[in-house]
């Protein structure tokens, strides 16, 4: 299990090269720190099945992650998340006397 002293780390001396010679061919140079965290954040993502994008909202909604950690694995998903959750609730307010189906 990760800890918050854990280092991220991977053999990538291909994507290390690959990032020189960008680096290299760029003027200002490239931050190489952010492109790896914006990766990190978005194959994250990609991870996530729908079943543990609403495992973590639930999560979230409890306390138990911070909205940081939140917005970094749901993104948009978030506010998605929200508004359906919204949505269910005011429909199962709905007054349904004397609405039935033949």
């Amino acid at each position: 299990m990760a800890t918050n002293n854990d280092k991220i780390q991977f053999r990538g001396e291909a994507e290390k090269e690959a990032t020189q010679v960008v680096d290299q061919m760029r003027l200002g140079g490239i931050n190489i720190s952010e492109l790896a965290r914006q990766g990190l954040r978005e194959k994250l993502r990609e991870a996530l099945s729908d079943e543990e994008k609403i495992t973590l909202h639930q999560r979230y909604k409890q306390g138990d992650i911070s909205e940081d950690v939140a917005e970094i694995l749901l993104d948009d998903g978030l506010e998605e998340i929200e508004r359906e959750r919204n949505a269910f609730e005011e429909a199962s307010e709905l007054d349904t006397t004397g609405v039935f189906q033949e």
